[in-house]
């Protein structure tokens, strides 16, 4: 067992850091800007505006390609978990919140860059450890970096992927549809306008219209199909009175190529369509816009950076798999889509575990991970790829 990796994890899990405490994950990314400092490493613990990212880099002695290894400081709540922050050891597996999402993976990326100070592989570029914070709220920590120049050539994610590389996953928007109607007296219902059959009919629609179109011309390879969830419909105060408002919020979930905007107004043709466009309605979008959008991640077009992580993965693991598609949605999409260059996602654990009040991830998978992350992030074939990805987009080839 890598008593150092586990006793790091246990350490960070036992730092409480999540959006409903008051300082939300500052105690985290301070406990792990100490631990870092003292491992002897040059780390770098960075206030934005009172969220705090953390980040350590490791710079070869020739230029090349910017490699990011970069996770997320805070977890979900404890909730019901018991001993949620003691970091417990039972059949192979580390218990704790934030075992598996992801204190692992930051004691985990923590120790790869240990690796990298302590034995100076001659690599051409560079590797950072960003730590950022509020993945769980709305990716706040990523944004930051992005709107002061975040630069990587390649980022790789850390969250529980069963060790498998993710190469796309969809994007989120949450859209509501307002529906508004006439009140009147329940014994009289034919003297107002009942929303709530409004809504009905739009739901309707949905089910019988809008999915089985995105279930047949929506679809991607690593994904399936796109999709929308009606996960809360409500009208009316009470029995006696017709409804005048019915409130519709959705769930859409994002395939390469489709964005908020778009979904939106699907869904408000939807709503028209259903009423033959003589309800009234408004719509809004409520997370995923333009301004903070959460879009999809695809890094399928960047087929030969994926063969050599694949090749890199194999040679820890024994066995070549191929790049999967992931039903959650993480941060690695955020640099992928605002700078173009490759993102994928990869960690020890299973997302089932995530979240849940019996967290874990098994031992030998975190320690398999820091092997997996130092094999990628050391390997020529995968920075002689990134490379060759300059030269086809026309700029000069970093050296």
């Amino acid at each position: 067992m890598n008593k150092d990796l586990i006793e790091l994890a246990k350490r960070l899990i036992a730092v409480p850091g999540y959006a409903e405490l008051e300082e939300k994950e500052t105690k985290t990314a301070q406990a792990l800007h100490q631990e870092l400092c003292g491992m002897g490493l040059p780390a770098e613990l960075t206030d934005h505006d009172g969220r705090y990212n953390v980040s350590c880099e490791y710079r070869g002695k020739l230029p090349g390609p910017a490699v990011v290894l970069c996770t997320h400081l805070d977890t979900v709540p404890p909730y019901e978990m018991p001993e949620a922050f003691r970091g417990s050891i039972e059949d192979g597996k580390l218990y704790g919140r934030g075992a598996v999402d992801v204190r692992g993976i930051l004691a985990a990326m923590s120790m790869v860059m240990k690796q990298l100070f302590a034995e100076q592989p001659k690599i051409c570029g560079s590797v950072r450890f960003l730590a950022v914070s509020d993945e769980e709220s709305g990716s706040y920590g990523m944004r930051q970096e992005l709107k002061r120049g975040y630069a990587a050539d390649l980022t790789i994610v850390g969250e529980p992927t069963d060790l498998q590389i993710g190469a796309a996953h969809k994007g989120v928007a949450w859209l509501q549809v307002d529906f508004r109607g006439k009140a009147a007296h329940g014994s009289v219902p034919e003297e107002g306008h009942n929303a709530v059959y409004d809504g009905t009919r739009f739901v309707h629609t949905l089910i019988h219209e809008v999915i089985p179109e995105l279930k047949q011309n929506r679809v991607h390879p690593l994904l399936g199909a796109a999709s929308v969830n009606v996960g809360r419909m409500d009208g009316g105060t009470r029995p006696t009175i017709v409804p005048e408002l019915c409130r519709i919020q959705l769930d859409r979930r994002l395939v390469p190529g489709e964005d908020a905007a778009r979904a939106m107004e699907e869904i408000r043709a939807a709503a028209h369509k259903a009423n033959r466009g003589a309800a009234d309605f408004e719509t809004e979008i409520l997370l995923g816009d333009e301004s903070r959008p959460f879009p999809p991640l695809d890094s399928t077009p960047h087929a030969e950076v994926l063969q050599c992580l694949e090749e890199a993965l194999a040679e820890v693991t024994g066995s070549r798999k191929p790049c999967i598609g992931l039903p959650f949605w993480t941060d690695a999409a955020l640099p992928a889509y605002f700078t173009g260059k490759p993102a994928v996602v990869i960690g020890p654990g299973n997302i089932a575990q995530a979240h849940s009040n019996h967290e874990y991830v098994e031992i030998r998978q975190l320690e398999d991970s820091v092997k997996v992350y130092y094999a990628m992030v050391t390997s020529k074939a995968v920075r002689d790829a990134l490379n060759q990805e300059v030269r086809k987009e026309g700029r000069h080839e970093i050296k």
